[in-house]
């Protein structure tokens, strides 16, 4: 049986109480805004010393003992024989939840964390890396970012620390991108 919902008459002094409210509540995110967004990709926020991302792999220090691949929870790890004998690591980011338990039960330090995370594949079959792939350097291209944006608290309140890239000078030959100018805004 349908029913009709009513609204709640107001007097007309609390309507005019509501839209002072809202209002001020305006005004303040104009004065002073309390959002927590980033101009993203412009803007990159500052990750924690322990951020995990991409795996890493350095074959050299890898003695095949499979530890990684037991201990993947999600069973993203799988092992393929190289040339020189040796089975190393592929990693399926389809599968992957980044818990890096095989980064941390690696006993000769051949996996390893970074900090790179923003990639995008056209399909899943992609997202397949095989040992080549995760011995090459990912191909980082930051030179669009305009900002490092870092959450600090102040005064009890969660404040946004911008510091402002504006000059970056890559080497891709070294593999090292130094940074020539920036400033700190808070």
């Amino acid at each position: 049986m349908p029913f009709k919902i009513e609204l709640p008459s107001m007097k007309i002094v609390d309507q005019i109480k509501g839209h002072l409210s809202a209002i001020k509540t305006g005004l303040e995110e104009v004065l002073a805004p309390s959002r927590m967004t980033i101009q993203y990709p412009r803007e990159r926020r500052k990750y924690p010393e322990r951020f995990r991302g991409l795996i890493r792999f350095d074959p050299t220090k890898c003695i095949s003992c499979f530890q990684c691949a037991f201990i993947c929870p999600a069973n993203a790890i799988q092992f393929k024989l190289a040339p020189n004998g040796k089975y190393y690591p592929c990693v399926d980011y389809a599968k992957c939840i980044f818990c890096h338990f095989c980064v941390d039960t690696c006993t000769k330090g051949a996996m390893q964390s970074s900090k790179f995370h923003d990639v995008a594949y056209k399909s899943l079959e992609e997202m397949f890396t095989p040992t080549e792939k995760l011995i090459e350097k990912p191909d980082m291209k930051i030179g669009d970012v305009e900002a490092v944006v870092e959450f600090v608290e102040k005064d009890g309140k969660i404040k946004i620390k911008r510091e402002h890239t504006l000059y970056l000078e890559v080497f891709p030959e070294e593999g090292k991108i130094e940074l020539v100018k920036h400033r700190v805004e808070e």
